[in-house]
């Protein structure tokens, strides 16, 4: 995996460098205590894998991390896990709190990997970002919004991704999605046609998502090439805030209840 390291304090940058070379699963390509020479490298070499320190002069670690393609992971590095919520926020693979050890390092390199091969998978795919957060929104590598054909067919996407890989039984959607429908039949009736709204948006955009039909219910997959702030912060040991906090943030945008 091709790997550079960005950190302006150099006896961390000399410790992880001598980590990064030594271990076969990275590729060193170089190293670098100024984040606007890391920058000018990073637009001539396609990397794979960026470990980067968050506060640095001349530019932020988050700063840099906004103008990187999505096919490139970030593992920042922090004195600060107060930094925690904000690296979810810019797709970070993985934060490490210093002290850097090697432990650390190989600890992280499964999960790494792990997206690291997913992204090779889908490269005919088209990789996507999902936020959660704040702003309910899906774009596209290129930064396109995903636009969708009704406001339900964005709720029921918004709801898989909330019961983030569970089989959500389509009767409980019915009643979730479309409660002012006194008659069972007819808001299972419209289950069906969002799901099919959402299969199509879906393969229309050529995104690495998939609707699976399992039993008499419906689970959303999102490939490791489709970041997810929501996923990320489930994932995140120790939780960079609370469960409470998290609720709060959830589609601020819409009107959905059932969160």
């Amino acid at each position: 995996m091709r790997t550079i390291l960005i950190e302006d304090e150099p006896h961390i940058l000399r410790m992880m460098e001598r980590i990064i070379q030594t271990e076969p699963t990275f590729k060193w390509m170089g190293s670098f205590n100024d984040p606007i020479k890391a920058l000018a490298f990073l637009e001539t070499q396609d990397v794979d894998l960026v470990f980067l320190d968050i506060e640095m002069p001349h530019m932020s670690g988050l700063d840099l991390a906004k103008k990187l393609p999505p096919t490139t992971q970030v593992v920042f590095t922090t004195a600060h896990s107060r930094y925690a919520v904000e690296a979810f926020d810019v797709q970070a693979t993985h934060y490490l709190l210093k002290p850097i050890t090697e432990e650390m390092i190989q600890d992280l390199i499964p999960r790494v990997m792990k997206r690291h091969e997913s992204i090779l998978q889908s490269e005919q795919h088209r990789i996507c970002t999902i936020q959660c957060l704040d702003n309910f929104s899906v774009k596209t590598q290129d930064g396109d919004l995903v636009k969708w054909p009704t406001q339900k067919t964005e709720e029921l996407f918004a709801y898989l991704i909330y019961h983030r890989d569970k089989v959500v039984n389509k009767w409980i959607i019915a009643e979730t999605l479309y409660p002012e429908i006194d008659e069972p039949q007819r808001a299972l009736h419209n289950v069906y046609n969002l799901v099919y709204r959402l299969k199509k948006t879906l393969a229309d955009y050529d995104l690495s998502i998939s609707v699976q039909t399992i039993n008499n219910g419906y689970s959303l997959h999102l490939d490791e090439v489709c970041g997810c702030d929501y996923h990320d912060w489930l994932d995140a040991n120790p939780k960079p805030s609370s469960q409470a906090e998290m609720n709060r943030r959830l589609f601020v945008d819409k009107d959905y209840t059932w969160h």
